[in-house]
């Protein structure tokens, strides 16, 4: 309250002088030009203000900001005592008009201030228990699957404006549960979004999934904790399942980018295809992916992408990390894995 206090009391000086610019001019022809000059002037004080910098920039943002509001205020003023005496109305004599409007007008910025902040808080709510614990149904292609609302999770639905929901915000969580326990939600894509960096991460886990054990799905462990940079993890960091075009082949293009280059085979019989800054490595089994290496200290691994049919409808394609060495078995356990996780969610 002490700060609130204090917060009007300073407001309330600039107000005073820009009200009292401008509830006195009661004749239009002398209203009209001193608001709009009062109008050019407050444009051209606001950008000065709000173009500088230091510690004192804040303050002169909110002196500038209530002598506008006061200068408003006595500009509306002025014109309801004009029409009072146009129209000799009693109720609009100035004796009455003027503390009302600069009572209305002052309080006005608290007022719009305090619904915003109410709109907010109303919006970025947590959801119910109910959308937090249980589980949501919803289907992509002929799959049924059933959602928590988990950190990591992005949805795309297949609506015509192509509704997307990150199950770790507020907004779209409350959205996503209201669909699908209504029986309307219907995905074209699920993302999982396992290695994120820590600040994203640090946001996401603040949810009641992350409070608890879910040895049921095999993604959750990596959802709920950041993976440090130096392992490499026998699972997908990214993954995504998404609906494909009837006879596409989701690895297409990949494939023939890799045919384009000369083939280089190593003793356990990897191959490996180079293009330009990225390569792709191929088992003798012709599993491939198409790999990165950072160069880095930080990053001593490869980031590989691969991209397979999951069936008739789905493609799925998902990131890992692995090395040279490593790419024949880390890629298997990673393929088996992805699949593994889409799985989990099946009822």
């Amino acid at each position: 309250m002490d700060h609130f206090g204090s917060f009007a009391t300073l407001a309330a000086t600039p107000y005073l002088i820009g009200f009292l610019a401008l509830c006195f001019w009661w004749r239009w022809w002398l209203l009209v030009p001193a608001g709009l000059v009062a109008a050019v002037l407050a444009k051209v004080e606001f950008a000065s203000v709000n173009a500088s910098d230091g510690a004192g920039a804040a303050f002169g943002i909110i002196l500038v900001i209530f002598a506008m509001i006061g200068a408003a205020s006595g500009f509306v003023a002025s014109g309801v005592v004009l029409i009072g005496r146009t129209t000799r109305l009693h109720a609009l004599r100035a004796v009455y008009v003027l503390p009302v409007v600069f009572i209305l007008g002052f309080g006005s910025f608290f007022a719009v201030t305090w619904t915003q902040q109410k709109t907010r808080e109303a919006r970025y709510a947590p959801p119910s228990a109910a959308c937090l614990d249980n589980l949501h149904p919803a289907r992509i292609a002929d799959v049924d699957i059933a959602l928590p609302v988990a950190p990591g999770l992005l949805l795309y639905g297949d609506g015509v404006y192509g509704d997307h929901y990150l199950l770790w915000n507020n907004p779209d969580a409350r959205a996503f549960c209201g669909k699908a326990d209504g029986g309307n939600a219907t995905l074209k894509s699920v993302v999982f979004m396992l290695d994120g960096i820590p600040a994203r991460r640090e946001m996401e886990t603040k949810r009641p999934f992350c409070s608890r054990p879910h040895p049921e799905y095999p993604w959750a462990e990596m959802a709920c904790h950041l993976i440090p940079t130096d392992v490499i993890p026998d699972k997908p960091v990214k993954m995504t399942v998404s609906v494909k075009a009837p006879g596409f082949d989701p690895s297409v293009r990949e494939r023939e980018a890799m045919l384009k280059t000369q083939a280089i085979v190593a003793s356990d019989g990897l191959r490996t295809y180079r293009s330009q800054n990225d390569s792709y490595l191929q088992r003798p089994d012709g599993y491939f992916a198409q790999c990165h290496d950072h160069r880095s200290k930080s990053q001593p691994w490869l980031s590989c992408t691969a991209t397979e049919e999951l069936s008739d409808k789905l493609a799925i394609s998902y990131d890992f990390r692995s090395t040279a060495e490593l790419f024949i078995t880390q890629s298997a356990a990673v393929a088996a894995n992805a699949r593994a996780i889409f799985n989990s969610l099946k009822p």
